[in-house]
């Protein structure tokens, strides 16, 4: 990500967020809520990034005695005409609301192990082949994923932080990555599971 072409060209960035404010998604078809909050979510950490310039993590906002902070994900700001942080986005509307996993693909927090930032804004009308699309090509990054379906399962952080929602979709973990694997392959059974540590360092330049 360019944060310093955002930053000077922050223009269309704030148009959005400003209309974000005054939106009533309620009462809209589902996917198109969706859509609304996993947008708004990417925008409003571009946002929080580029009012920083030069930060090199957001676990750096906030930072005292040289201990990392999830400040950067409680800011609140308002959406929808309430006062929502990134945390309140995430876990109290879209994972309790909507429940569908693939969503952990489409949010970026701009940082090197999250999923790539969407390269267009998520639609409803759209919104199932984008989810796919996102969800398929996390898994088969091997800078993100080691996936052998006969050996082993190296596997984002963000698989262990939210099995839950993986169990809730297809019954295990597992069972999720076969199931969105892009290839019709069998997976050996009970493979081991190693989860790679997340790299929190700002997923681009200035």
């Amino acid at each position: 990500m360019d944060y310093g072409g955002v930053a000077r060209n922050r223009s269309p960035l704030e148009r959005y967020l400003a209309s974000a404010r005054e939106a009533r998604p309620e009462g809209w078809p589902r996917d198109e809520q969706v859509a609304f909050w996993v947008n708004v979510y990417n925008a409003r950490v571009l946002d929080g990034v580029i009012r920083r310039p030069g930060l090199r993590s957001v676990l750096d906002v906030g930072r005292t005695l040289g201990i990392p902070t999830i400040a950067f994900f409680r800011e609140k700001s308002i959406v929808a005409g309430r006062r929502l942080s990134l945390n309140d986005i995430e876990h109290g509307t879209l994972r309790a609301r909507f429940k569908d996993a693939r969503v952990h693909f489409v949010l970026n927090c701009a940082s090197a192990s999250c999923p790539l930032l969407p390269p267009e804004a998520l639609s409803g009308d759209r919104l199932d082949a984008q989810l796919e699309r996102a969800t398929r090509q996390f898994l088969t990054d091997r800078t993100r994923n080691r996936i052998d379906p006969a050996q082993e399962l190296e596997l984002s952080s963000i698989f262990k932080w939210y099995g839950e929602d993986f169990r809730a979709d297809a019954g295990s973990v597992q069972a999720f990555i076969e199931l969105h694997w892009p290839v019709a392959e069998r997976f050996a059974r009970a493979l081991p599971v190693r989860f790679i540590d997340y790299d929190w360092t700002l997923n681009g330049s200035w």
